[in-house]
């Protein structure tokens, strides 16, 4: 039987067997997610911003500060859109709340950091997080499945 999901005192870096709290941010302009094409020396890749949560943090707050740091505070709009369950390496775990961001305007990225704007078929796999999942947090969804019914046509639920 899988362990809860206890957490200890706060410690200042990842421990093996430990869990963490992440926001992940996903900006949205024009109809398309921002992501960032990140090129600092510790980080490359292409990310949709994110931090740890601080201990007792809200949620929110720390949302809204990715979006004045990586988004030049262009934000109009923010909401909780999904949690997720990562399991990482050395048997620890990550706990992620994604926020979506509207964005009156898109954000002009700096020396480390270029935001691309991606819709439609350009959407792909950013870090950890799924073509699949991006797309149903940009508002393009898969069609919709009719519900279950019954033989009489009445539907299960």
């Amino acid at each position: 039987m899988a362990a809860n999901a206890l957490f200890g005192p706060p410690v200042r870096a990842f421990t093996p067997g430990g869990a963490h709290i992440a926001v992940h941010l996903v900006p949205v302009f024009a109809g398309a997610v921002v992501a960032f094409d990140v090129s600092a020396r510790d980080a490359r890749g292409r990310w949709l911003p994110w931090d740890l949560l601080p201990y007792g943090g809200n949620p929110y707050e720390t949302a809204a500060a990715l979006g004045d740091d990586w988004c030049d505070g262009a934000v109009l709009d923010l909401a909780i859109i999904d949690a997720l369950s990562f399991p990482l390496a050395g048997e620890s775990w990550e706990l992620a709340l994604v926020f979506r961001a509207g964005l009156a305007a898109a954000p002009g990225g700096d020396s480390d950091r270029t935001p691309v704007l991606l819709s439609g078929d350009a959407l792909a796999s950013i870090s950890r997080f799924e073509a699949v999942d991006i797309a149903r947090w940009l508002g393009e969804t898969a069609p919709a499945v009719p519900a279950p019914q019954r033989k009489g046509g009445d539907l299960l639920f």
